[in-house]
């Protein structure tokens, strides 16, 4: 009966603890979308070989997620269409959300911004 009760607190204390570690992974996934838990950047060969999860036309070469793009937009512009191009993103945005007013370049390998475009209207 003892053994039974010894077993009963070693689960429960296991199960607490994998509780805890997947709350504070997720939690750490919410602040920060590049935490991982185990790093395996020295097994190169298996990261290179997974695919994108949106597959993007032209490219031979796997996207990476490189998290959030702060594009500085004026006030009361929205973004009227994205469209991807090769390794490029195209964006553009318009102001009155009728017309575009300016057309941005975006690296979808990095997530940086290429080049902006305006037209003048």
């Amino acid at each position: 009966m003892n053994a039974l009760k010894g077993i009963i607190i070693i689960m429960t204390l296991a199960i607490a603890t994998l509780m805890t570690l997947i709350v504070y992974g997720l939690y750490q996934k919410s602040q920060n979308a590049d935490f991982k838990f185990f790093d395996f950047s020295d097994n190169e060969s298996t990261t290179s070989e997974v695919m994108p999860s949106a597959p993007v036309s032209g490219t031979s070469v796997p996207v990476t997620a490189f998290g959030n793009i702060q594009l500085d937009l004026p006030a009361g512009a929205s973004i009227v269409s994205a469209t991807p191009s090769g390794t490029q993103l195209i964006v553009i945005t318009s102001s009155d959300g009728t017309k575009g007013d300016q057309v941005w370049v975006l690296d979808l390998a990095t997530g940086k911004v290429l080049s902006r475009i305006n037209t003048g209207q």
